[in-house]
């Protein structure tokens, strides 16, 4: 289940240095943290998502697989940002 996965190490904000290359890193930033909140509120939503021992829990409801797949897509989000951003980090061509 996706849900049982951590979104991503919270990063930190873009430096005003960062903003003038890229302004685009600003709402970038406040999306991943959107990310991060709405994930954490889904599983205190969904108590099912939380982790547990058993790697194999299934989620017995309409709301927590939904829930889940919210989840699944805000991670991969997430990780289009994080790959984008270090897009930004490589030397031009």
């Amino acid at each position: 289940m996706g849900a049982r996965r951590r979104s991503r190490v919270p990063g930190r904000l873009p430096t005003c240095r960062e903003l003038v290359c890229a302004p685009e890193l600003g709402i970038l930033a406040s999306i991943e943290m959107a990310l991060d909140i709405a994930i954490v509120a889904l599983v205190a939503a969904q108590p099912e998502l939380q982790p547990t021992a058993d790697p194999y829990d299934t989620v017995s409801t309409t709301a927590g697989a939904a829930a889940d797949h919210v989840i699944v897509c805000a991670q991969a989000l997430a990780a289009a940002i994080a790959a984008y951003r270090a897009a930004l980090r490589e030397p031009p061509l």
